[in-house]
């Protein structure tokens, strides 16, 4: 894994993506813009190796999104629906 702390979470349909905590903010604000507005935005997020990949989150098709912002438990993801 990356040394960046990696203790937040993107599930896109079936797929698991982790979000650099320092990205957290700015990735919510994408993945709502693209909900929101049923576009398509590219986000930098890791792998379950650690490795930064480009995940295009198209909001128009996305059947759903989950977006899990605790680490150790605590309540439910947020989800948001397209």
């Amino acid at each position: 894994m990356s040394t960046q702390h990696l203790t937040k979470k993107l599930v896109i349909g079936q797929q698991e993506w982790w979000i650099a905590d320092a990205d957290s903010d700015a990735v919510v604000k994408e993945v709502a813009t693209a909900m929101s507005n049923r576009t398509t935005v590219e986000l930098q997020l890791h792998n379950s190796s650690g490795h930064i990949v480009a995940v295009y989150l198209n909001g128009a098709t996305a059947p759903s999104v989950a977006l899990d912002l605790l680490s150790g438990g605590g309540p439910r993801p947020s989800e948001m629906s397209g």
